[in-house]
């Protein structure tokens, strides 16, 4: 099948036609039961014609808002059999969020669970609620159709998008971003084959599946070789460490707070959990004294993996050298290409700090809401990802921080993620984030929010701060926290108000 062009209903057909010789096989594992490949797409048809039966107009967004369920992926895949654009809103979106989705998009409808309908229904005025029964064990579904009008998917970069992914905007108001059906092909092919996932994978998923990360790696990575997903929801240390050490899993998908509680969970003897293939880590940088904390502890490697929804998958660490270069977040994926630019869009050469810039195939048309103002990101195949960081001479990638997080004090610069590595190598500290608050003449101050790992007051963790960084660069504030404040991704996200000045 050509790469273009396609279609969501495509993109459907190829993967229920592969799914055929591995019929009995398992696909989904989730809190509900377990789902062959052969139930998963009955499941998916039967519920793409009771959408037909309440009225599913061609061409009009469904929002798909469901937890990591056994009907995640039955849903998703009944919405590409109708070649309807599919946006994959977090079920932590509260009112604002739900209302702002709504007012850009107009969908026609939304595709959820019982228990998050009711939340949906209180957030937005609904004219009609229809109940879906599932196959077993997938459960029920409904449908909540707004009051108001519907309208057709908007375009991005004069395509109509197949998928339709969130991520936080400045403002607080999800930016939408479009990707279309070869964007999607195009992702799982360059995931899959990088970290040649197949059929004998076991991908354990803690993390949420309607967000990229979980998305790309587990739904996507499923679909495209017949691997078999296990999806839970909360996290339960010791029972997921064991496990891991008991060989359910061969790929499994964290985030850096998941690996610093397996760190933090008094285990004795650690379990050896080197027989995995890859232990990834998304969404946040992974302090390198983590790393190594994690593999003296259970003698391997966590594979940094860097991405974005705008993207796809953009680099993975080699488990090889990880330990060699653990403050890397590895090379680029197949059929990726990064160059560092300068502030003219000139490629640097190596060792140099500048723009990451990343082409492929998988990078989205552009936004279809939240669009950001000023000059467009993207071109061509091609996004300004606003990230700095520099390649070696080997192609790994080295993170440091954003353009726009820069914090300037009297004219100095601060690299908030170069505070943040201090921080985190106090003994004290467990997790920092940092960021710019201006302060009633107007200017610019560091300021930190912390959790600990053991007690430790703001004057001892400032003074650890004084051998480790440069007058300017020092907090003018920490606050200490028993958690960090996140977003509906489990981001870090703070603001000025989170801190008492």
């Amino acid at each position: 099948m050509p790469d273009t062009p396609l279609n969501s209903a495509q993109l459907w057909r190829l993967w229920r036609e592969e799914s055929t010789s591995r019929s009995s096989s398992t696909a989904i594992t989730a809190p509900q039961g377990d789902m062959s490949f052969e139930a998963l797409f009955a499941t998916a048809a039967d519920l793409a014609g009771k959408l037909e039966e309440a009225g599913i107009e061609e061409n009009r967004v469904v929002g798909l808002v469901m937890p990591n369920s056994l009907a995640f992926v039955p849903a998703f895949l009944a919405l590409l059999k109708l070649s309807l654009p599919v946006a994959l809103v977090s079920p932590k979106y509260r009112a604002s969020e739900i209302e702002a989705i709504a007012a850009a998009l107009r969908p026609q409808c939304f595709l959820t669970t019982p228990p998050l309908a009711a939340v949906l229904e209180e957030a937005m005025g609904i004219k009609r609620r229809t109940a879906l029964a599932l196959s077993e064990p997938a459960g029920e579904a409904e449908l909540l159709f707004p009051a108001s009008p519907s309208a057709p998917a908007p375009a991005a970069g004069g395509e109509r998008p197949a998928l339709i992914k969130f991520t936080s905007g400045s403002t607080g108001t999800p930016k939408g971003i479009a990707l279309t059906a070869a964007n999607i092909l195009a992702e799982a092919r360059n995931v899959t084959s990088t970290l040649a996932v197949s059929a004998g994978d076991h991908i354990l998923a803690p993390v949420p599946v309607f967000h990229s990360y979980g998305f790309d790696l587990g739904v996507l990575s499923m679909l495209m070789t017949g691997a078999h997903l296990i999806l839970q929801e909360g996290l339960v240390p010791r029972k997921m460490i064991a496990e891991l050490a008991g060989g359910g899993a061969t790929i499994f998908l964290g985030v850096p707070s998941i690996y610093r509680i397996f760190v933090d969970t008094p285990i004795s003897p650690a379990p050896d959990l080197s027989h995995l293939r890859y232990l990834l880590s998304c969404t946040a940088p992974l302090p390198a004294e983590l790393i190594t904390a994690f593999y003296d502890k259970f003698r391997a490697p966590i594979c940094q993996h860097y991405g974005s929804s705008e993207t796809g998958a953009v680099t993975n660490h080699i488990p090889g050298q990880v330990l060699a270069r653990p403050d890397s977040v590895g090379r680029a994926l197949h059929n990726v290409q990064i160059t560092i630019a300068d502030e003219e869009g000139h490629a640097l050469p190596s060792g140099s700090v500048g723009e990451v810039v990343v082409t492929s195939a998988v990078v989205s048309p552009g936004y279809i809401m939240g669009n950001p103002p000023g000059a467009s990101r993207f071109s061509a195949g091609m996004y300004k990802t606003g990230d700095l960081g520099l390649l070696d001479e080997e192609g790994f990638l080295f993170l440091h921080g954003r353009k726009d997080d820069v914090i300037n004090v009297g004219g100095m610069k601060v690299s908030p993620f170069e505070v943040v590595q201090v921080l985190e190598r106090c003994p004290a500290v467990r997790e920092a984030a940092v960021i710019g608050v201006k302060d009633v003449a107007g200017e610019e101050m560091v300021c930190a929010l912390v959790t600990l790992k053991e007690a430790a007051t703001e004057a001892e963790i400032l003074a650890f701060c004084r051998g480790q960084l440069s007058d300017y660069k020092i907090p003018r504030r920490i606050e200490i926290r028993t958690e960090m404040p996140r977003g509906p991704s489990g981001k870090i996200k703070i603001t000025a108000e989170d801190f008492s000045l």
